[in-house]
């Protein structure tokens, strides 16, 4: 017999308890007495009390211990084994994470497969050799899982269902998956789980202390003996200080294996018609466990460049190639309609590397070829009366805006703060700068629909100053007060100010999309006239099946984008292509997509606690040779057992046989 609930146990400190009252209980001396009359200061004597006398056997102690032991097992769950049922459900956990893709075996050979190939002929093998009737189901982890099948009899459905998985190269979530797994055999009797794993889960901790209810079993595949792994940590791209035009390179290297091993660094320059020229190679040797750099200067130009680790036979190869752009400095033209002016502002904007075109609100505004030049514009307090007028209000709808509040001098709608407190959140705008001891006059207030669109980053006297946030997926931000009433423009924090400001309203960068996590949300500020966007496969790094090698076009929904777009989920080169209506190609940028990092980091090997065999991750063969058992709970038998001791207890003490 087993237990669920082992530390229920506690409970058996209460017989303590019952054989205490027992120890202290008043006892009186039998005496025959003609009259009871004759006796009555007898009996309200306390003398005759023996409270510490030796525990006699009484029926009645006897049948109170043994229902509250009972009792306590029963708070125990108690079960026992009994063979597993050919027609009960068996729900398969297939783990998809980055450990999965590493090679399964440590010498290279001709027909090398990764672990997550041998999980799924591990598995499509386990499920060859259960009886025709019995139901299972496939659960898929990832950063959610999901049951791709469920309670299929049908056997070439159910490798079809497998052969369509690919590794998840995003952050994946083990606990969740199981628990689903455990979940699904709700409602049913008996069923077992069976996880095809590496056992390296980076919430192995948090796993191994989750209960489960239902038989589990794990079937490891894989050795720890091709665990040989080099990785590239770090890929920088800079302008070249000794050669105007050209870039250097930075390439960091981990170690982790558990031998000093000799990497070869290829640096490749790539162009738009995808053509790839091998531009340097250096060679570095690195201790397990350790990091080495490799630094490379008078790189041509180019549009990408790419970085390779040889060998590219080592156990995870997602982790062998990154990808850098070079910084393109390029002025933003910026529209800045003013009613008074402000030197202090051009001067700052230009500083940034801004250059600003100045126009007042009853100017017409740019059109054609001159509007099509501008790429965001600052409203200095005419906002308002911008935004009312026809000729205005079509320019400013596909334009990022920088508004700068004028507030009124009195009157609703403008506030003087009550302290001089500025609270600045954690945001791009407010880094390095303090606003300590910044002086505001007055602010605007902003009523729901002002406001509704951003969060304030700095509130001054608790109102809000500075709002950032996104209209449409273009970036805008709102200042609600007059530079000309601070102090602001004095500091020398401002130009810092304006300097994130204007990065803010360029998008957070004026090159290319950088780097990313597989699956992660990107803020990316799309073109104003866009119809569609996707993105196209440029070259997919370390794929591991024929179905992720595809160079496929993903197009994007962008209904509820919110500026929030999702990475591909393969590691690679993409580009975000971005369309008009008329089938007009607005924009292309780059994207290098790479493994969650946290995945590429050692783990915690897994060490889960089924309530039936437990193969592990270290044990030498896959699947179990006995049958599995599940559990058949004794509760029942508990229940009817505690109700019989209780009524046997009730007939005793009403025949008064309490001793």
């Amino acid at each position: 017999m087993q237990f669920l609930s082992v530390a229920s146990a506690w409970f058996f400190a209460s017989l303590l308890v019952i054989a205490a009252m027992y120890l202290l209980k008043k006892t009186y001396r039998d005496t025959e007495v003609a009259s009871h009359l004759l006796w009555r200061r007898l009996l309200q004597e306390q003398e005759a009390n023996r409270p510490w006398q030796r525990l006699l056997s009484r029926w009645l102690l006897l049948l109170q211990l043994l229902a509250a032991s009972l009792l306590v097992l029963a708070l125990m769950e108690p079960f026992v084994l009994k063979p597993y049922s050919s027609d009960e459900l068996a729900v398969l956990v297939m783990d998809r994470s980055v450990s999965m893709t590493a090679l399964s075996e440590a010498l290279p050979s001709a027909n090398q497969r990764t672990k997550f190939e041998l999980a799924v002929d591990e598995a499509k093998e386990w499920i060859d050799r259960q009886p025709g009737n019995k139901p299972i189901s496939v659960v898929a982890a990832g950063a959610v899982p999901v049951e791709v099948i469920s309670a299929e009899i049908n056997r070439q459905s159910l490798h079809r269902a497998l052969d369509e998985l690919t590794p998840y190269y995003g952050r994946t979530d083990h606990t969740a998956a199981l628990s689903l797994a455990d979940s699904l055999h709700h409602g049913k009797n008996g069923g077992m789980t069976v996880v095809f794993t590496d056992g390296k889960w980076r919430d192995a901790e948090e796993a191994n202390g989750l209960q489960l209810f239902h038989p589990l079993e794990i079937v490891a595949v894989g050795s720890d003996s091709a665990d040989e792994n080099g990785s590239i940590l770090h890929f920088g791209i800079r302008p070249d200080a000794g050669k105007a035009g050209y870039h250097h390179a930075a390439v960091t290297v981990r170690n982790e294996g558990d031998r000093e091993r000799e990497f070869t660094v290829e640096i490749y320059s790539g162009h738009e018609d995808r053509s790839l020229e091998r531009a340097a190679v250096r060679k570095v040797s690195i201790e397990p466990g350790e990091w080495g750099s490799i630094e490379l200067s008078g790189l041509a130009p180019a549009t990408y460049y790419k970085a390779q680790l040889l060998p590219m036979n080592d156990s995870i190869r997602t982790d062998n190639v990154a990808y850098g752009f070079p910084i393109v400095q390029r002025s933003s033209q910026v529209l800045v309609v003013s009613t008074e002016g402000n030197l202090f502002l051009e001067k700052a904007l230009l500083l940034s590397g801004v250059i600003p075109v100045k126009t007042s609100p009853e100017s017409v505004p740019p059109s054609g070829e001159q509007s099509e030049g501008i790429d965001w514009i600052v409203i200095d307090g005419a906002y308002e009366q911008l935004r009312n007028e026809v000729s205005w209000s079509a320019l400013l709808a596909g334009k990022p805006i920088w508004l700068i509040d004028h507030p009124k001098d009195s009157g609703e709608g403008s506030a003087v703060p009550n302290s001089t407190i500025a609270d600045a959140q954690e945001h791009p705008l407010t880094s390095y700068i303090t606003f300590a001891d910044t002086h505001i006059g007055r602010l605007n207030t902003l009523n729901q629909d002002d406001g509704d669109w951003g969060e304030a980053v700095l509130t001054y006297g608790g109102v809000p100053a500075i709002l950032a946030g996104l209209v449409d997926g273009k970036p805008r931000l709102r200042y609600t007060f007059k530079l000309q009433d601070t102090d602001l423009p004095l500091r020398p924090e401002f130009p810092v100010l304006v300097f994130q400001s204007t990065q803010w309203m360029n998008g957070g960068s004026q090159g290319e999309l950088g780097t990313a996590a597989a699956g992660d949300k990107l803020a990316a500020s799309l073109h104003a006239e866009i119809d569609y966007a996707e993105w196209e496969t440029v070259e997919r790094s370390g794929a591991s099946t024929e179905q992720e090698q595809r160079q496929l076009k993903e197009r994007l929904s962008l209904s509820d984008t919110d500026g929030m777009i999702d990475a591909p989920d393969i590691p690679g080169l993409y580009r975000l292509l971005e369309w008009g209506k008329d089938g007009k190609l607005l924009a292309s940028r780059y994207l290098s997509v790479m493994a969650h990092p946290e995945e590429l980091q050692a783990t915690a090997k897994l060490r889960l606690t089924g309530i039936s065999q437990d193969n592990g991750p270290d044990s030498d063969s896959g699947a179990a040779d006995d049958p599995a058992a599940v559990p058949d709970s004794l509760l029942t038998w508990a229940v009817v057992f505690i109700l019989i001791v209780l009524l046997a207890e009730w007939e005793v003490y009403r025949r008064g046989h309490a001793s």
